[in-house]
């Protein structure tokens, strides 16, 4: 009898280390998806949260070029950042409905912002940078900084 509650004990023990650890890699995994979010903002009067758009990135050896899905976003509501080896995109969607009808009325609104930051691989150049929008797909093309070649200096 003794026999089995020693391995009963065994288990729980290890049990509960596995609880903690889980425990403290979904706290982690929180901390760092917060970071990366922005807070829900209060925006006249109106609750508007955040929403991580899908992102592709690709290297090509001129260019980093990201592609962005804002679905339902006016192309003048997206502002694109570049700060270092960082790209922030945000984007707002506002809507508003109304429907009036005999003795029935309705208004809705719907405010929803994407956003999301990016490290980006290498140091790009913002200047020549060209982003189009199209369907809902943001493509964004970040021509790399060119680094100044080999140079040989003399000894004097």
């Amino acid at each position: 009898m003794a026999f089995w509650f020693g391995i009963w004990r065994d288990i729980d023990r290890e049990m509960r280390e596995l609880r903690r650890r889980l425990k403290k890699t979904f706290e982690e995994m929180s901390r760092a998806f917060e970071r990366e979010m922005k807070p829900i903002e209060v925006r006249m009067g109106m609750l508007t949260d955040f929403v991580r758009p899908m992102v592709d990135i690709y290297e090509t050896p001129e260019k980093i070029v990201v592609i962005a899905e804002l679905p339902g976003v006016r192309k003048e509501d997206i502002e694109i950042d570049v700060i270092d080896t960082t790209l922030e995109i945000r984007a707002e969607v506002k809507r508003e409905e109304e429907v009036a009808e005999e003795a029935y009325y309705r208004r809705e609104r719907y405010y929803k912002g994407f956003y999301r930051r990016l490290k980006l691989p290498v140091a790009v150049d913002p200047e020549r940078a060209k982003a189009t929008y199209e369907n809902g797909v943001l493509r964004i093309e970040l021509p790399k900084l060119v680094a100044e070649k080999k140079r040989r200096i003399e000894i004097e």
